[in-house]
């Protein structure tokens, strides 16, 4: 009886062990565009699985303006959130979750493309998608 309820048990994990191993988003991915001096709509692709993101202005001396969903177009330094140059703490900003669970309120429009613009050509722009 014991042998019985064993081997009962050792089904059961093995069965919990197979979902969670079929997982298949185990982000988080990273993404890296080159943003120029006129906007790229959909620059990162809408995306509602997605949990959190965070926007990094790879540049030494560029600024990087972004904004979400179909409208704004981003305007550099006019219209959306401006990413400092230099790599500096500013240089990143975090939209939603980075635990990859859902983060209410601060991460409504987390899911939206996301659109950018940079001060000068050959601006890198690196996207971190958490799910």
């Amino acid at each position: 009886m014991k042998r019985i309820a064993f081997l009962a048990t050792i089904a059961g994990l093995i069965g919990y062990i197979g979902t969670a191993l079929a997982q298949t988003a185990l982000g988080p991915s990273m993404t890296t565009v080159t943003g120029g001096a006129t906007a790229t709509m959909a620059a990162l692709a809408a995306n509602p699985g997605r949990k959190g993101v965070t926007i990094c202005n790879e540049h030494a001396t560029n600024t990087v303006t972004f904004t979400l969903g179909t409208t704004p177009t981003p305007v550099s330094l006019t219209t959306g959130r401006v990413l400092a140059a230099g790599n500096l703490v500013t240089s990143c900003w975090t939209i939603g979750s980075t635990q990859g669970v859902p983060n209410t309120g601060a991460g409504a429009n987390v899911g939206a493309q996301i659109n950018v613009i940079a001060s000068s050509i050959s601006t890198p722009i690196t996207f971190i998608e958490y799910y």
